[in-house]
């Protein structure tokens, strides 16, 4: 009996060597702990559907040495304080718009300039270029941001309101929620509203209780939150193509070996193609969407939309002059000029 206890003690200890052997085997060498803002919906979304993709492919791709944690519903706190637990290291990655990092550097604010891209085929070749380059270097240099790439967040930039919007003169004196963007800002002052930055997680409330009037995004973007249920016009002026970006530590980003930084920069760059594809094709589906709710959506005329050019675009760009870094500016407005006339548009 006690030769048979001994092998029985001795097969334990082997099993549970061989069970803790196989677990540091598999055990993840990396960590990627990433922020979104969003609850996770099932169905396809623009952003949803190529975040689960995004995780499966690193994960399967470093064969396991990376674990993805993705915190939905702005778990690891609202977004402007986790992207700055991002650029301290304390998170690893954070999905958000433009706006976001423009604290951080200044120079990200060349964005916001009106009715810079004629189309989305204009703003894509920019972005993915030189420029779009350029930015995230100047981002990873001044703040500790790493932008991966530059995806789509929803499309053109549109503003709703309570009160019918048909033409320029509708939003005077109106409050707008924007972002902690300064360039954004100065679009509302010109269209003689009140530009009122407020955290995306309490915008609902924010409209609801009438602490803003109205505010600015795509159409997609506007859905996440239900917006249709506080707000009931929108007019399509499309005032700024909206980009967002994969945002990674650079700390993080730099402690992975080169074959890792490939496998998570692949990644992020199926991520954009996915999630520019999903969100073109669901523009049309979205309005479909928000009309049916209720909601009033006015397309302006050309004549309109060029008011809103000349009121807005001269201020944002004596901005820009000021607070951008001119290698950026030249080499944005130029590519935009060569992008657009290949367009046509």
């Amino acid at each position: 009996m006690k030769i048979r206890h001994e092998n029985l003690l001795r097969g334990l200890a082997v099993s549970t060597c061989a069970a803790m052997t196989a677990s540091m085997a598999f055990a993840a060498d990396y960590t990627m702990k990433f922020s979104i803002s969003d609850t996770e919906i099932a169905e396809e979304h623009f952003t949803h559907t190529p975040l689960r993709a995004f995780e499966k492919e690193i994960e399967e791709k470093s064969g396991g040495r990376i674990e993805v944690q993705v915190y939905w519903s702005g778990q690891l706190g609202k977004t402007d304080s986790v992207v700055n637990m991002v650029a301290n290291g304390l998170v690893e990655a954070i999905m958000g718009a433009d706006g976001f990092a423009s604290p951080y550097d200044q120079n990200i604010q060349v964005l916001g300039i009106p009715y810079l891209f004629n189309d989305r085929a204009a703003a894509y070749e920019v972005l993915d270029g030189e420029c779009g380059q350029m930015l995230s270097d100047s981002l990873a240099a001044k703040s500790g941001l790493r932008a991966a790439v530059w995806h789509e967040n929803g499309g053109y930039r549109n503003y709703s309101a309570n009160t019918p919007l048909t033409s320029v003169e509708d939003l005077k004196g109106l409050k707008i929620r924007t972002m902690n963007n300064p360039v954004h800002m100065e679009i509302v002052n010109a269209l003689g509203a009140s530009p009122t930055p407020i955290p995306w997680q309490d915008l609902y409330t924010a409209l609801q209780t009438g602490v803003v009037d109205g505010q600015e995004n795509s159409l997609a973007i506007f859905r996440i939150p239900k917006l249709e249920e506080v707000q009931k016009h929108i007019i399509m002026d499309g005032h700024v193509y909206s980009p967002g970006a994969l945002y990674f530590s650079q700390s993080w980003w730099d402690s992975l070996p080169e074959d890792l930084q490939e496998i998570v920069q692949t990644a992020s760059e199926n991520f954009r193609d996915m999630n520019r594809e999903i969100s073109t094709k669901a523009e049309e589906s979205d309005r479909a969407y928000l009309e049916a709710q209720g909601v009033s959506i006015y397309d302006p005329t050309p004549e309109q939309k060029q008011q809103f050019r000349d009121l807005t675009q001269a201020p944002a760009m004596e901005y820009i002059k000021d607070n951008v870094d001119a290698e950026i500016l030249s080499c944005f407005l130029e590519a935009a000029e060569v992008a657009n006339a290949k367009s046509g548009s």
